[in-house]
C-alpha cells in the first residue's frame, strides 16, 4: 500500500504529506481527483480542481483528471494503470461513501490500493479508509440516511476523526463510549498517516492522539507507528 490519510488541512499544514504523495506519483500520467463530497453550492468542482493544482503543480504534478459522478458510474471501464494516483477530497462523508459504493468505484479503489497505487484522502476522503465512518456522523449531516457505515478498513481496525483539536476531547470520548469503539486515532489539520508495507506511521508537523475503549488518550509523535 501507498496510502496517505490526511487530517484535513491544506497549504503549509499538509506540506509534508503533499510532498510525500507527489513523490510517489508517476508524473507522466494524470492524477485522478474525486471531489464529489464537496457541497457544490459552496465550491464548484472547477474551484476544487484549481485548489488541487495550486497544491501539486509546484511539486511537479501537471496532469489531472477530475472524476465527477458520471465518471464514477463508468468505473467498470476505467483502467487504473492510466493514472498516477488517486486523490479523494473532503466534504460530506456519508454522501461520499454511499456514492463510491453505489457507482461501483469502491471496488476500483480497493484494487488500486491493493496494487500499490498512491492514494491520498483528506478529511472525508480519509475517513472512508478507516474501519467505519461512524465518527463522521457526529459532524456531517447524514441527510441521505445511510445505514451501512462500513468503510475500507486499511488501518488495522482503527477509527478516525479529522480536524481534531483539544476542544474536541470530550466529544471524542462520547463517540467512543456510545459506539463501543476499541481504538480511535484523532488527526488534526497538521498531521496524517502513511500506510505502507503494513506499517502505519504518523506524518506531518504535529503530534496526534490515540484513544482506547475507555476514552484514555495517549500522544503519538511524528514518526510513531500505530499498533494493532
Amino acid at each position: 500500500m501507498k496510502v496517505i490519510i490526511s487530517g484535513g488541512g491544506h497549504g503549509e499544514d499538509t506540506k509534508e504529506q503533499d510532498e510525500l504523495f507527489a513523490s510517489l506519483l508517476d508524473k507522466s500520467k494524470p492524477l485522478m481527483y474525486i471531489p464529489i463530497a464537496i457541497d457544490k453550492n459552496k465550491h464548484s468542482y472547477s474551484e476544487c480542481l484549481k485548489w488541487l493544482k495550486s497544491t501539486f503543480e509546484n511539486l511537479g504534478v501537471t496532469k489531472y483528471k477530475l472524476f465527477d459522478m458520471g465518471d464514477l458510474e463508468k468505473s467498470k471501464t476505467v483502467n487504473i494503470n492510466d493514472y498516477s494516483g488517486i486523490y479523494i477530497g473532503g466534504g460530506n462523508t456519508p454522501f461520499l461513501l454511499n456514492k463510491l459504493k453505489q457507482t461501483g468505484f469502491w471496488n476500483l479503489l480497493k484494487k488500486a490500493i491493493n496494487e500499490d497505487m498512491p492514494v491520498m484522502g483528506g478529511s472525508a476522503g480519509a475517513i472512508i479508509l478507516a474501519k467505519s465512518i461512524t465518527p463522521a456522523i457526529y459532524y456531517d449531516m447524514n441527510w441521505i440516511e445511510l445505514d451501512d457505515l462500513t468503510a475500507m478498513n486499511i488501518i488495522k481496525d482503527w477509527e478516525i476523526t479529522c480536524h481534531y483539536t483539544k476542544e474536541e476531547e470530550a466529544k471524542t470520548k462520547k463517540i467512543i463510549n456510545e459506539n463501543n469503539f476499541e481504538k480511535l486515532v484523532a488527526l488534526s489539520d497538521k498531521n496524517g498517516l502513511y500506510v505502507n508495507d503494513k506499517k502505519i506511521t504518523l506524518i506531518g508537523n504535529e503530534s496526534a492522539w490515540i484513544f482506547d475503549k475507555n476514552g484514555n488518550k495517549k500522544e503519538i509523535k511524528i514518526g510513531d507507528q500505530l499498533k494493532d
